[in-house]
């Protein structure tokens, strides 16, 4: 067996024995990995991923391995079969209800795998977004780094859809330099071009549509906002209590009036918050009252949206205007025939996002 190609020489013996007791030697990727790296353990695992060998097996698992690791590994708890693969060539690949093979022959750099326990590693988060992105459409990758990035983790368990993170498990810097050290890597260059249209610190799938629905060019059924943040800290003095008392609050998406139009802005920038079923409670609505009040009196509009606001493309349409103009920016003219083709667009990419839960992927 080849030398390992990162890490302390002696982890590297031990991790080694370990896995030959164990007697497996698995990398799970794509599917797998991803519903593994869902799990709320994952982070701790992850944090190590700099130490994990890349070497790769050079041959696929045998089905008593596979419902073995499926047995006795909690991260792959409720994981769907078949399980993916990665294997170091195509030598020993063959069709197997149990497993499904990706071949890799090109060297991976450090943080390209993380142990899940002995014997069981999988792909790190950079390179399962590199690995899916031949396989997803454009806006299913967005979404897909939108969850890498944000503080979320989609769910099917939970009782919103999402488990929440304390920390997105990939930094866009953090991402650039893999992709860097990756080099001509199939997929790299898709995730690249995909990166400009990613939100970061997104805290629900539903915030990162919205996101991609604002800030999507007007041909591709967006509103084309710009420089929209997800989840940023603005501090406002309180209403009540001691003068001077500030309050951090963090709006769903953040958009402050361009310098340009200070002149012509009528707020010094504009909330979108997304509200779901749990908002509905009557502590909730109190303390949504008191958010909203705090953004009015600093001179920040907050708009609220509901599911069927969001879901109505004559009500977005409004509200997107709107926002423009409380912000000082140009009323938009166009022709009949553009406006058309515009609207028609919007309601595409709408039924695309809503399509999309996070589970199931169109090219798998």
């Amino acid at each position: 067996m080849a030398a390992y190609s990162c890490g302390n020489a002696a982890w590297q013996t031990l991790q080694a024995a370990r896995r030959y007791r164990w007697g497996m030697d698995i990398v799970l990727s794509h599917i797998t990995a991803l519903e593994a790296m869902r799990k709320p353990y994952f982070p701790s695992r992850l944090a190590r991923a700099g130490l994990c060998p890349t070497e790769l097996p050079c041959q696929m698992p045998v089905i008593g391995e596979a419902r073995e690791v499926l047995s006795i590994c909690p991260q792959l708890e409720g994981a769907s079969t078949p399980l993916h693969v990665l294997v170091g060539g195509s030598c020993h690949r063959h069709a197997s209800p149990a497993v499904i093979p990706h071949t890799c022959v090109a060297a991976l750099p450090p943080g390209s795998l993380v142990e899940l326990m002995p014997g069981v590693r999988c792909s790190s988060p950079a390179l399962l977004c590199v690995q899916m992105a031949p396989y997803l459409t454009a806006s299913e990758l967005t979404l897909l780094l939108s969850e890498m990035l944000g503080t979320y983790a989609v769910s099917v368990t939970a009782d919103r859809g999402v488990e929440q993170r304390r920390a997105p498990l990939l930094t866009r810097a953090g991402l650039e330099a893999y992709l860097e050290r990756l080099g001509r890597f199939k997929g790299v260059a898709i995730v690249r071009e995909a990166l400009g249209g990613v939100p970061e610190r997104a805290a629900s799938p539903m915030e990162a549509k919205l996101f991609i629905r604002a800030t999507r060019r007007f041909a591709s059924g967006g509103y084309r906002l710009e420089r929209v943040a997800l989840n940023d800290p603005v501090r406002l003095e309180a209403l009540s209590g001691e003068v001077g008392q500030l309050r951090v609050r963090k709006p769903d998406l953040l958009l402050l009036a361009p310098e340009d139009a200070a002149a012509a802005a009528r707020f010094r920038g504009v909330a979108f918050d997304y509200y779901g079923d749990w908002h509905t409670k009557p502590e909730q609505v109190k303390r949504d009252t008191k958010r909203a009040n705090e953004f009015l009196a600093h001179d920040f509009k907050d708009y609220v949206l509901w599911k069927e606001n969001y879901d109505d493309i004559d009500y977005m349409d409004g509200v997107m205007a709107k926002a423009r103009r409380d912000i000082g920016l140009p009323e938009r003219k166009v022709s009949f025939r553009r406006a058309r083709a515009e609207r028609e667009a919007r309601v595409a990419l709408w039924k695309e996002l809503e399509g999309i839960d996070g589970i199931h992927w169109s090219g798998f």
